[in-house]
């Protein structure tokens, strides 16, 4: 199925990519759970942003994993890529191979490691959004660039730029830039644990790494909340934002791998240097996980595992 960038919403989650005990990608897990997402309902998915550990992988080894996620989604939902690099000609590449292999879109962060002149970064987008027919979603992470509507009023002129991927708890300039670019330029909350917040002030979608193993419950708090029942929608989000803080507080990426193991799955192995958890982690993060679960009569599929 042929999917618009506005086809992109609801709740996504910013795929964590799985790995062999080589530090290859592992293909067999990636089927095993992202087609348990898409039974979910999730709106969608983000490929190697942060949480898919594409700064951690060169730019062949990122496109073989969009290249087979597209190939394992079969259009199902809509996939959008993380393309960026810090060189504008590479990210450009890439943004060429999603469209090859069926992307809905490309997204890309700003150098994280030169900081770019206001003109620079009009120049990198530039580029990425001359390489392809995709539309393009700025990645803002507030902690590298303070957003601004001014900053993408100039972004936002560029063929191709039609959305923004906001990852900061500024939410009132989340807003504004929402308002100042309309209903047709996309703008995704990337703040789990603001997920409400980011509705309020008027996100069209939701992206996320928590999503990767709490999908269902953030789905249930966003119908909550747009069926008009917020202190229900609230009660949920509050059990999510207890299990962000157990994860965040266990190594959010080990984690992640053994929440998804006791829901069923392969989860496959972070890549080095990353860790994964020994036995003695790994029962000190299902215990401070149950103790969640028997203290609210919120469920999710997580909690049904444990």
């Amino acid at each position: 199925m042929k999917f618009e960038l506005k086809d992109f919403k609801g709740v996504i989650p910013a795929y964590v990519t799985p790995f062999d005990k080589d530090g290859n990608y592992y293909e067999k897990s990636a089927k095993e759970v992202l087609n348990w997402h898409i039974s979910q309902g999730v709106g969608g998915f983000y490929l190697t942003g942060s949480n898919g550990f594409g700064a951690a992988m060169d730019s062949s080894e990122r496109m073989k994993v969009v290249e087979s996620v597209c190939e394992i989604v079969d259009g199902r939902v809509p996939v959008v890529a993380h393309i960026a690099a810090v060189s504008g000609q590479l990210s450009a590449k890439m943004a060429r191979h999603a469209e090859s292999v069926g992307c809905t879109g490309v997204s890309a962060v700003p150098s994280y490691y030169y900081k770019l002149t206001p003109d620079e970064m009009y120049r990198y987008y530039s580029e990425i959004a001359e390489a392809s027919d995709l539309p393009l979603v700025i990645y803002a992470q507030t902690h590298i660039y303070e957003p601004s509507v001014e900053m993408f009023k100039r972004l936002a002129t560029i063929p191709n730029v039609k959305g923004l991927k906001f990852t900061g708890p500024n939410h009132y300039m989340m807003g504004r830039i929402k308002e100042a670019l309309g209903k047709d330029f996309m703008v995704y909350s990337g703040y789990d644990e603001m997920f409400l917040s980011g509705l309020i002030f008027g996100a069209d979608a939701l992206i996320g790494g928590t999503y990767n193993v709490i999908p269902d419950l953030y789905i249930s708090a966003k119908a909550k909340f747009e069926s008009g029942d917020v202190k229900g929608a609230q009660k949920e989000m509050f059990v999510a934002n207890r299990i962000v803080e157990c994860l965040l507080a266990n190594d959010i990426q080990a984690a992640m791998k053994v929440s998804t193991e006791i829901m069923g799955m392969d989860a496959g192995y972070n890549p080095t240097p990353f860790a994964m958890m020994d036995s003695a982690a790994k029962e000190k993060f299902l215990s401070e996980m149950r103790e969640i679960k028997a203290g609210t009569d919120v469920t999710c599929e997580l909690f049904k595992a444990l």
